[in-house]
């Protein structure tokens, strides 16, 4: 029974890889785009031959995929050959091969294609029958992902076969290879223990796979509980640390995958009392079934495997997955927008936490949304990269930001935070900060660069803070404000220019402030870098 720390005893862990033996070289599965293939370069950058085994890819959508993969005829790149069928050589083919979004996806195609020391060699990657996950790049044919024996390239999207051409695009997916040209040993065992039916433990029902481990989140004083399967009487501990999990720990071996580091310092054993199994767990008959809850008063990160004997394992016990639990108070949340796009977020849901509602012009809200072309808005979110005050005096939603034709789903960031309770207008909601930065002109290739934050219910009410733009900004229309929509007031346009450093300018409660500029961003010769609305609604506006 003590096969569980035979090896970590015997220090049984491999430090490198051996002409022969198969390593891994990830690309991303960041996904964000797809078409049915990739081609891509793969160069032998560390001073030896190197021999591709084979690939993991991902689908754009969940389902069962027929592939292709071939090699580039020629030695050297792809690059000029990826709408020239005749340039390439068909080096495999599979179908019906099951696939998981954000999952990597064994292709099952075996390849063993040298690529000699200092050499390239191009790559396809196809689906027949729909769409792998790739991701925009930024430089094609610039090195994506490296180690000391690979280089991988950006390359283009295609539809199939060596159709219409995407560039420049990132193949998401794991390279397979060794060192030498001694051929494809087997693959190492996948890096994730998974559940099975005498061993199943798991967090909110989130299961992970042999390429992923299964992590699972709450709010601080949310709901989480630790869910345990064993066939009834079988004997079974649960070990626990507080710390991440993580790929083949040590203790892995062929037959089962150690997930958590059990010499961490916070190790325990789930059952307690004195240790009857590799001195350090306590195994009890299982009941079959149980739930426990997870304490989620404080912060904490955690992980579990559970251990179950099991005489048909050839180690005499079987490991469940090893699910991690994340109990947080609240973070900042990542938008992954994609052009003309917007993504609604409740407050008070992960990843932000702790959140309540904002107000709008008195009303309140419990999720706000963030558009990719500037602005937020509240009960409706907008596919329009049009920007005309007369839009947004006329939409059927509050709007609050800059409004023009943005690329932040490939420059720049936008992030959504909740700071604590509200330190203006009504004293029940949460005050938010959505951050664009350095976001551009959309079509321009990165110019334009402007940045803002848009802050709710904060010190000095609704704000349009902080607003810088580096003075490359070219033709595209640009509107700059906040409007209540069609159920607001709304007076002429405005020049925030002109009203810098003027002091507190007045209107109504429902009033819309806003400037247009249809040629490109409003002027802004004074310098200001805030507009307020001290009271949350449009009676109010400060330029400094």
């Amino acid at each position: 029974m003590n096969k569980f720390f035979a090896c970590l005893i015997a220090l049984c862990i491999v430090t490198g890889a051996a002409t022969g033996q198969q390593q891994v070289l990830t690309t991303t599965f960041a996904g964000g785009n797809g078409q049915m293939g990739n081609c891509f370069d793969i160069a032998a950058t560390g001073g030896s031959d190197v021999t591709i085994c084979g690939f993991d890819c991902s689908p754009l959508a969940s389902g069962t995929f027929d592939i292709e993969v071939y090699t580039h005829t020629a030695a050297g790149s792809y690059a000029g050959s990826q709408n020239i069928p005749a340039n390439w050589t068909l080096a495999g083919s599979a179908t019906g091969i099951p696939g998981t979004v954000g999952t990597p996806m064994p292709t099952t195609i075996s390849l063993a294609v040298v690529i000699p020391a200092g050499q390239t060699q191009g790559f396809y990657v196809t689906f027949t029958n729909g769409n792998v996950a790739y991701t925009n790049g930024t430089n094609l044919g610039g090195v994506y992902a490296s180690d000391s024996n690979i280089s991988f390239y950006e390359g283009t999207g295609h539809s199939y076969p060596f159709g219409s051409n995407f560039a420049p695009r990132i193949f998401n997916g794991n390279i397979n290879y060794t060192v030498g040209t001694g051929g494809c040993a087997a693959p190492p065992p996948p890096p994730w223990q998974t559940n099975s039916a005498i061993s199943s433990l798991d967090v909110g029902g989130t299961q992970g796979s042999a390429f992923s481990g299964a992590v699972s989140q709450a709010c601080q004083g949310g709901l989480m509980n630790l869910n345990s399967l064993s066939t009834a009487g079988t004997m079974t501990d649960i070990a626990v640390t507080l710390a991440p999990h993580g790929p083949s720990m040590l203790g892995s071996n062929a037959n089962n995958t150690v997930n958590i580091d059990i010499f961490d310092p916070s190790f325990f054993s789930f059952n307690g009392g004195t240790p009857n199994f590799a001195g350090l767990l306590r195994m009890v008959a299982h009941p079959g079934v149980f739930v426990f809850p997870i304490p989620t008063a404080t912060p904490l990160v955690g992980s579990a495997q559970q251990v179950a004997l099991d005489a048909s394992n050839g180690d005499g016990y079987t490991l469940s997955q090893a699910p991690q639990a994340n109990v947080t108070a609240g973070g900042l949340l990542t938008y992954a927008h994609a052009d003309d796009g917007f993504i609604v977020q409740l407050i008070n849901q992960l990843p932000l936490c702790g959140g309540t509602y904002t107000e709008f012009y008195g009303a309140t809200f419990g999720d706000i949304c963030s558009q990719s072309n500037g602005w937020a808005s509240f009960g409706a979110g907008s596919t329009d990269f049009s920007a005309t005050a007369a839009e947004w005096q006329a939409a059927g939603e509050g709007r609050f930001g800059l409004g023009s034709d943005l690329e932040p789903n490939n420059y720049g960031t936008v992030t959504l935070a909740v700071n604590g309770p509200a330190m203006s207008g009504d004293p029940g909601a949460s005050m938010l900060t959505m951050s664009y930065s350095n976001i551009t002109e959309w079509g321009t290739g990165g110019l334009g660069v402007t940045s803002y934050d848009l802050i709710f219910n904060g010190p000095q009410g609704n704000e349009i803070a902080n607003f810088t733009t580096d003075g490359t900004w070219s033709a595209q229309a640009v509107v700059v404000g906040m409007s209540k929509g069609a159920s607001g007031t709304h007076p002429a346009l405005v020049s925030f220019d002109s009203l810098s450093g003027a002091g507190p300018q007045a209107g109504s409660v429902n009033d819309s402030w806003l400037e247009e500029n249809p040629t490109g961003m409003i002027p802004n010769v004074t310098g200001f870098s805030n507009i307020s609305w001290p009271t949350t609604f449009g009676d109010m506006c400060i330029v400094n």
